[in-house]
């Protein structure tokens, strides 16, 4: 944990081509992160900004972009999104405040419209960048990174890997297809008979196999890496806090030691006594793997908190990557 100890974060708002730094002003901020469909959030506050630069944020700055980690160890983005909303105030005779409200490809999601012909024998990657490429009205395709706010979509790097493996991936189209409507339902649809889940992480379209993970090296989480308090495993999953740890991503792997681990049982419901009721089942595996389904960055630039709460799920990493978690049927 030597490398966890001098923070560094970095806030830029912009016009999705040029950004204003405001990396050296106090701010606070929360995102809420999860493999749910809908757009991630942020919202943050910002302290003592130029009048000037306070009305320019939301309007002429329509893009943020939130980074965080440390100066010695590992920094990186946790926010990308677009400015949905803010609110300038006091919170005293000398600290003004501007609080920022935004969201993860929320125009690509709310607005992103389908429009076209696949042929016969188009492959479940043919639909999937045809739902990508779909554009928000008024938008044009970028495939620059440095514009998460975009009215379009990218596919995330691991994403064709992750399809490749999935079922029914071999699976052609018979006949022609018409796509039409929002580029979303065609995305829900395509992950279900795909047997994946599919979200916006940073501006990207992000894919998990609904039994697997994403591939990449676990987080080890421990009391000498960052973990803080003691996880709970319930029937929801494990709950757990750690120092804010830009690796921790949505469908990744972290790792939990199962001694570290308390756990809460719950009788089944319905059930007396006489009929010997057993506690459910709780979420934990002895190798200690487990996928992060909802991620909570927090954090003060002048403060102490700095954190990141999780909601994860086990996982059998002895068993393939797509087929490793158990789904009650």
């Amino acid at each position: 944990m030597s490398d966890q100890w001098i923070r560094k974060a970095s806030l830029l708002v912009g016009d999705g081509k040029t950004f204003l730094d405001l990396s050296e002003l106090r701010f606070r901020f929360e995102t809420q992160n999860s493999d749910k469909q809908t757009p991630n959030t942020l919202h943050v506050r910002i302290y003592n900004l130029s009048k000037q630069t306070a009305a320019k944020i939301g309007r002429e700055y329509s893009t943020i972009i939130l980074q965080a980690g440390y100066q010695q160890g590992k920094f990186g983005a946790i926010f990308f999104g677009s400015i949905k909303q803010t609110e300038t105030g006091k919170e005293s005779n000398v600290d003004s405040f501007v609080d920022v409200w935004a969201a993860d490809g929320d125009i690509w999601y709310n607005g992103a419209l389908l429009n076209q012909t696949l042929a016969a024998g188009s492959t479940q990657h043919d639909i999937v960048n045809a739902i990508v490429k779909a554009q928000a009205p008024g938008g044009s395709q970028s495939t620059d990174a440095a514009s998460p706010a975009g009215h379009s979509m990218k596919l995330a790097t691991d994403a064709p890997g992750i399809i490749g493996a999935a079922q029914g991936v071999a699976n052609t189209l018979s006949r022609g297809k018409v796509l039409f409507g929002l580029a979303r339902d065609y995305a829900r649809d395509w992950a279900r008979n795909n047997g994946l889940r599919w979200s916006i992480q940073n501006g990207e379209l992000t894919v998990v196999p609904i039994t697997g993970y994403r591939p990449g090296e676990a987080v080890v989480l421990s009391s000498t890496t960052g973990m803080i308090g003691i996880p709970v495993a319930t029937e929801g999953g494990v709950t757990v806090r750690a120092l804010l740890n830009p690796l921790i991503r949505i469908g990744c792997l972290v790792q939990i030691a199962q001694a570290d681990i308390n756990q809460i049982t719950s009788q089944q419901h319905g059930l007396s006594y006489a009929q010997n009721a057993q506690p459910a089942a709780t979420p934990t595996t002895a190798a200690g793997f487990y996928r992060v389904m909802q991620a909570e960055f927090s954090g003060d630039t002048r403060g102490q908190e700095w954190y990141v709460d999780m909601i994860c799920l086990a996982v059998d990493v002895s068993a393939p990557a797509d087929a490793s978690v158990a789904v009650a049927g």
